[in-house]
Order: C-alpha cells, then sequence, then structure tokens
C-alpha cells in the first residue's frame, strides 16, 4: 500500500475551474513563427480584495490579421473567476503575447504592461477597479516578447525590460519563400527564427512623472545577435543591485551585470550561462531564478528546444555559473520536451525550490509524422532533494498532453500554498490548486524602495540553516505571478530591501503576512 504522503507527493495539484476564456493563434497549420509563441497570464489583486485575479493574453489571426481581445477575471473570494474586462476598461486586442505586472507609479495598485506582435500597451490601474490606457513612452511597435519589472537605477521606482524576438515580415516572407515553408527533419514547418533579423531588446527608465525614456543604448543593453523571449532580474552577484538574465533562442543567452548607476555590462561570455556545457547555443524560451542548493546564491533554469535538454546553471560566486543539469538529474527527463514557462517554488513545504516547467512543440506537423515527437507534451515537476539532485514526479494532472506555453504562481485560494494557472494555445488555460499545508506567505510594502518591493532578499533561517528568495513578478515566458516570498515556519527572518533597509522578524506562524518597510512590523 502506498503511504498517503508519497501519493501527495506524486500529485499535488487538482484541476481547478475551468475559465471561460479560449486562446486564438493564426491557423492550424501555424504557418507563420508568430502564430506558434503563444501568450501569457498574470496573477495580481488589481482591486485589492486581497484575491488574486487573472489576466489572460489573447492572440488573433494573422490572414486577415485581426487581433483576440485580453481578458480580465475578477476572483469573488471563492475561487469563482466573473468576467469584468469591460467594466475595467481593458481588452487589447493587439496580436498579444507577453504581460508583465508593477506599480509603476507607486500608488499601490497594480499596473498592466502587454506585448505584442506590434505595438505594446501600458494600463495605468485608477483604483477604483478600472484601468486606463496611457501613452508613456514605452509603446515598442516591434515583436516583444516577455517584459520585466525592476528597479534598475535605485531610485524606488520600476523601470522596464523588454524582450523583442526578431524582425517578422510577412509579406516580405511571402515574397521569399512563396511555400511559405521550411524544413525540419523532413517535415514543411514555418520558417525560423534563423534567417530573420535580429532586433535589440528595449530599457525604459521610469521618470517618476507617469512616462518612461528608452535608455537601452546608454545602459549598455543593446544588442543585435539575440532572439530574445524570456527575462529574469535577479541580484546574480548579492551586491544590492538587480542584474539581468535573458533566455536567448537558438544564440547564446544573456548575462548583463548591473553596476549600480543605472548602466550594465556584457558578462554573457564569461559567466558560464550563455551556452550549455559543451559551448554550444540552445533555444532558450523561459527563465527563471532562484537558489537551488542552499548556498545563498541565485542560480539560472532555462527551457529549451527537444532534443535538447533544460539547463540548470549553479551559481559559482563572482557572477560565474556552471552548467550542473546532469549533475542534477534534469538533463535526460527534460531531452524529449519543448520547453516554455519554468518556475523555482517550494512546492512541497520543505525549504528547497521545486521545479515546475510546461511543454509543447511547435510544429502541428510533428503528429504523427514517425519523429516520435508529439505537438501536445505534458507539463513537469521535479522534487528538490536537499540541493544533491531533482526527481521527476507523476501526475495524470500533468500528463494531459497540450501545447502550454505561460504559467503563473500565485494563491488563488487564500490558503497561502503557490497554485498555477498555465496558458495553452489555442485552447482554455488550465488551473492547478495546490493541495497542501499552509506556509509563510510574506508580502512586502515598500516606501523608500518600490511599493512592492521587488528586487527585495528575504532570508529565512532554521535550523542553523538559511535559505533566500527574491521578491519579483516577472518570471518563466511571458508572465507574472504574486510578489512574495513563501516559507514553511522559520526561526528568523531577515529583508534586505532595495533601498537598503534591513528589517527582522522573529518567528512567524504560517499564514499570510504584510511587512511595512522599516517598520519591522507585520500589518493586515
Amino acid at each position: 500500500m502506498i503511504p498517503l504522503v508519497a501519493l501527495w507527493l506524486e500529485a499535488p495539484f487538482l484541476l481547478g475551474p475551468r475559465l471561460d476564456f479560449q486562446h486564438r493563434s493564426g491557423g492550424p497549420e501555424k504557418t507563420y513563427i508568430v502564430e506558434t509563441m503563444g501568450s501569457g497570464v498574470a496573477l495580481l489583486d488589481y482591486d485589492s480584495d486581497a484575491d488574486l485575479d487573472l489576466y489572460l493574453v489573447n492572440a488573433g489571426s494573422l490572414a486577415p490579421f485581426a487581433g483576440a481581445p485580453d481578458r480580465l477575471f475578477r476572483n469573488d473570494g471563492s475561487l469563482g473567476f466573473e468576467d469584468v474586462t469591460r467594466e475595467a476598461g481593458l481588452g487589447d486586442d493587439g496580436f498579444g503575447q507577453g504581460v508583465a505586472v508593477g506599480d509603476v507609479d507607486n500608488d499601490g495598485d497594480p499596473d498592466l504592461y502587454v506585448t505584442s506582435y506590434g505595438p505594446n500597451g501600458l494600463y495605468r490601474n485608477n483604483g477604483d477597479g478600472t484601468f486606463t490606457a496611457v501613452v508613456a513612452g514605452v509603446e515598442d511597435s516591434r515583436w516583444s516578447a516577455s517584459a520585466a519589472f525592476a528597479d534598475v537605477d535605485g531610485d524606488g521606482f520600476l523601470d522596464l525590460y523588454v524582450c523583442n524576438y526578431l524582425d517578422f515580415d510577412r509579406e516580405l516572407l511571402d515574397r521569399l519563400i512563396p511555400q511559405r515553408f521550411c524544413e525540419w527533419k523532413g517535415l514543411r514547418v514555418n520558417c525560423g527564427p534563423r534567417g530573420f533579423p535580429h532586433v535589440s531588446g528595449a530599457l525604459f527608465r521610469n521618470r517618476r512623472d507617469g512616462t518612461f525614456e528608452d535608455r537601452t543604448a546608454a545602459a549598455g543593453l543593446e544588442t543585435l545577435d539575440a532572439y530574445a523571449l524570456g527575462a529574469v532580474f535577479s541580484d546574480l552577484d548579492l551586491d544590492g543591485h538587480p542584474d539581468l538574465y535573458v533566455a536567448s533562442d537558438s544564440t547564446g543567452n544573456l548575462v548583463f551585470l548591473n553596476r549600480g548607476d543605472g548602466t550594465f555590462e556584457d558578462r554573457s561570455l564569461l559567466s558560464g550561462a550563455a551556452f550549455s556545457h559543451a559551448g554550444e547555443a540552445q533555444a532558450g524560451m523561459g527563465v527563471d531564478s532562484g537558489d537551488v542548493n542552499g548556498d545563498g546564491l541565485p542560480d539560472l533554469v532555462v527551457t529549451n528546444f527537444s532534443d535538447d535538454y533544460d539547463t540548470l546553471y549553479l551559481n559559482q560566486g563572482g557572477l560565474t555559473f556552471l552548467d550542473s543539469s546532469d549533475l542534477l538529474g534534469l538533463a535526460v527527463p527534460t531531452l524529449p520536451y519543448l520547453g516554455w514557462s519554468v518556475v523555482l517554488e517550494d512546492f512541497d513545504g520543505d525549504f528547497d525550490l521545486d521545479l515546475f516547467k510546461v511543454n509543447g512543440h511547435v510544429y502541428p506537423q510533428v503528429d504523427g509524422s514517425g519523429t516520435g515527437e508529439s505537438f501536445r507534451q505534458p507539463m513537469q515537476l521535479f522534487w528538490n532533494d536537499e540541493g544533491r539532485g531533482f526527481r521527476e514526479a507523476t501526475s495524470s494532472v500533468l500528463a494531459e498532453p497540450r501545447a502550454a506555453r505561460g504559467a503563473s504562481v500565485g494563491d488563488l485560494d487564500g490558503d497561502t500554498d503557490p497554485d498555477v494557472v498555465v496558458s495553452v494555445l489555442d485552447a482554455e488555460p488550465v488551473v492547478l490548486l495546490h493541495q497542501g499545508s499552509p506556509v509563510v506567505s510574506l508580502s512586502l510594502v515598500g516606501r523608500t524602495s518600490n511599493r512592492d518591493g521587488i528586487g527585495a532578499k528575504v532570508w529565512a533561517e532554521s535550523s542553523g540553516r538559511k535559505w533566500l528568495r527574491e521578491i519579483r513578478r516577472a518570471r518563466g515566458y511571458l508572465s507574472s505571478g504574486e510578489p512574495v516570498a513563501r516559507f514553511p515556519e522559520a526561526d528568523r527572518l531577515t529583508i534586505e530591501w532595495p533601498g537598503g533597509t534591513r528589517d527582522e522578524l522573529g518567528r512567524l506562524p504560517p499564514g499570510f503576512h504584510v511587512l511595512l518597510e522599516g517598520e519591522g512590523k507585520l500589518t493586515n
């Protein structure tokens, strides 16, 4: 007889409520690369009622060009989700890709930034349940993918980095390749990314007056040799400044050291986190950062194409990394799948960060092709064995094949443990409700730092050991989650704020807690 604890460890998720939402992205053959990339999802409490709501990005069709509207679903506190898109003044109908959440004006209400194949949009939260589309200097018209907010210059306001993928011109492609298809493993499939011109990602500095300025070149972040898809800000060298890691498709990943003066240094080649252990470029899609081996240093994980493994880079200090995917047991089980969003989160309440990722191929033509691959693929969950390695869990909920793309983590049902919402190409999203014991869930309210405490480091001490969490929203692929630190009950918590303030807390019981910067006390 299998113990009940073992059964839970293999299947910690239950399917949650279905959402009245259908993702659309081009035709069934995915003739163009832009049709197969999918869209993201965001979890945010837009109406300040202490329940996480859902923002789902949609795409649409290319021929003829017609965007499908994004949707906002309000959480009623009992896992009932009501479509409030129209009432909230939302419904972006561009060819949507990703979504980033950040309180850009420090007024306590989360704002939305939506990336697209076409102009991106910033939606300011009015604080009354509605949003207003604003022109703020971040309307990048290139094909953008993931985006992430962070206070890169330490002025207490969130700046914005946007991944731009490639220069896609459908009409030019049709003229150059009239049959509209390229070849992969003998199959006629969509073309790209190789062969398309690169475009640079963009850094927008918050002017603190409701507008942004493009500081890409001045900050040293202009790149013309990458197909950027995923981005995460993380203080990789623990110097108090958020560094930037960018997952790049078919070209080397990018590592930028934040100098602390609003500029960055390209450390990609020197870092060891640009290529695989064999020195080869992979096909970076989604990315996350977290201390997986308990040494107090943020490590990096990036998902890749099928017939290649997802890469886990262990931080060696000094902004250098070692590809440890095979050593920690991730190489072989991830090899058959094409990975997208990935998150490092403690799903079993033992302090160690586990790994959750979603998969799905880019070519529908692989089904029945004899290549041994499938368009729809299972999700994967890996338990962390105290930093010594990862073990794949099995679950019928995760094993159902899907063409998944984005994934966002947050507490949807108010029990403090991490739930997951997954976006699926040309299908309805999947809500995964975590079935675990309550944990300490710590939310931060900045004063001299940015309002959400984005970039803060939270250290938990228990039984003589310390564990690190960084507060962020953007991670994975095209998606944003809840900015909280989760731990089992710990003896002591130390919070290092982006502005330099330090707060210390004693033992906290399981539950949701809010800390005000500089006061060292909790509020509800």
